[in-house]
């Protein structure tokens, strides 16, 4: 695994042992940047992001920027596949309302979509408790 040599985007080729010297990266996480630093237009490990030291590689491009909430079927007045379904836990993982995996991306992203509607839903209502200003005992 030391010795294999990665193709970059550039047209050169890196092995886990380089971006370990050049970096200051594991041995693992050389590897990781080498298998998912992937430069879209050529299919190869992106050579401007391998070689960031360790620590100041940014990961939010990485990440989704929102969760797209897909439109529920119904059939007879009945959903068959409900929103609530997005996100249902069983063991060690996390499946969306097709029961396909979620990966780490969709899960943050659906979190930050109903975090968001639910800081909307609390503005717009007024019936919630801890919205009013807590009474202070003995003023």
């Amino acid at each position: 695994m030391y010795e294999i040599e990665h193709p970059l985007s550039d047209g050169t080729f890196a092995t886990v042992k380089q971006v370990m010297e050049r970096t200051g990266l594991s041995r693992i996480g050389a590897y990781r940047r080498l298998s998912t630093c992937i430069d879209e237009n050529t299919g190869f490990s992106d050579a401007d992001l391998v070689w960031i030291k360790s620590g100041h590689l940014k990961l939010e491009r990485r990440l989704k920027d929102k969760w797209i909430s897909e439109p529920v079927k119904i059939a007879w007045g009945t959903p068959i596949n409900p929103e609530y379904l997005d996100g249902t836990v069983s063991g060690n993982t996390m499946t969306n309302r097709d029961d396909k995996v979620m990966d780490y991306n969709d899960r943050v992203a659906l979190a930050k979509y109903r975090h968001d509607l639910r800081e909307e839903w609390r503005a717009s209502s007024d019936t919630i408790l801890n919205r009013v200003k807590p009474h202070t005992w003995g003023q």
